[in-house]
């Protein structure tokens, strides 16, 4: 799985995870506290990012790496997926995702607040995907322009907001169906040697259809995949007792979830967005072993103490 994959699937599941908890939030007591939801947001977040940047911070005053504070300034306000060409930096290339993830952080809970019908927030995903595709198409298509040329030889402009956050507003969309259509959804998905079969084989056309049509517009690939991944996660709340998602909850691969956000977030500076690291500290295996370590010893002595406090501001 490539690295791009990978951003794709967490950000199918964010999308999918972030509107249930807010549309649950908004069911149960008629709005959203904003306030709460960012709070919560930054607790989970921030810890490990300030111990990320300072490391970086440090490595650049001390020249290990080159002295370029406008890219890191750029990150720490997570927008790191609008920066140019010139200013990037492999240590914190990764952050361009986490900048999308807190750009939707920053608009989405306003418009759910704001919709009074959950068919409004259909609507709203839709647009914005329609938004995406359009955007897509236009930068990858013969259409030529002096601006396109521009952002095109300047900017990583499929990181950009718009299309990059495709695959969360496909996890939104399916959330939105989940809390609209619930009792038709869980007669569809219901766990059933034919249904499990019938999904799965869903789930794996449109997962590796690239494979199956391989002269499939390659721009579109997220599209699939973000589809195929939302299926699989309405089978999961539907399917709880099924092997397969008990499966999920097997130790090692529950405990890897727990450190995963470190995991994410160290590796920038030991692993370079590739094995192309000249530091000591970037050679495999210690990069490996590293960011292993640094990832436990962030969760169990900063994270695991810090998120505590989240349970303080739920709405109750």
């Amino acid at each position: 799985m490539s690295g791009e994959t990978g951003v794709m699937i967490f950000f199918t599941i964010s999308g999918f995870l972030i509107t249930s908890l807010l549309l649950e939030e908004k069911i149960k007591y008629g709005k959203i506290n904003l306030k709460f939801f960012f709070i919560r947001r930054f607790l989970r977040l921030l810890p490990p990012l300030l111990i990320f940047y300072v490391f970086v911070l440090l490595l650049m005053i001390f020249n290990y790496l080159p002295e370029n504070y406008l890219a890191l300034l750029v990150s720490v306000f997570y927008a790191y997926n609008f920066i140019s060409f010139p200013h990037y930096v492999g240590e914190i290339a990764h952050t361009w995702s986490l900048g999308v993830e807190e750009q939707f952080y920053l608009i989405w809970p306003f418009f759910l607040n704001k919709a009074e019908k959950i068919s409004r927030g259909i609507l709203i995903s839709l647009f914005v995907l329609a938004l995406c595709i359009i955007f897509k198409y236009v930068f990858s298509s013969n259409i030529t322009f002096t601006f396109k040329e521009y952002l095109t030889n300047n900017y990583f402009i499929n990181r950009w907001f718009i299309p990059a956050c495709l695959p969360i507003m496909l996890g939104s969309l399916a959330s939105f169906l989940l809390y609209k259509f619930n009792s038709k959804v869980l007669f569809i998905l219901k766990s059933s040697n034919y249904y499990n079969i019938f999904w799965f084989l869903l789930f794996a056309f449109f997962y590796f259809i690239q494979v199956i049509f391989p002269n499939l517009p390659l721009i579109y690939i997220d599209i699939y995949q973000s589809f195929s991944i939302s299926i699989l996660l309405l089978w999961i709340v539907f399917n709880q007792e099924n092997l397969f998602v008990a499966l999920l909850e097997f130790k090692p691969l529950v405990f890897l979830g727990k450190i995963s956000y470190g995991i994410y977030v160290y590796q920038g500076v030991f692993l370079k967005t590739g094995p192309t690291g000249t530091l000591f500290f970037q050679k495999y295996p210690l990069n490996i072993i590293l960011v292993l370590i640094i990832s436990i010893l962030s969760y169990y002595f900063v994270e695991k103490k810090i998120l505590k406090h989240k349970s303080k501001f739920v709405m109750r």
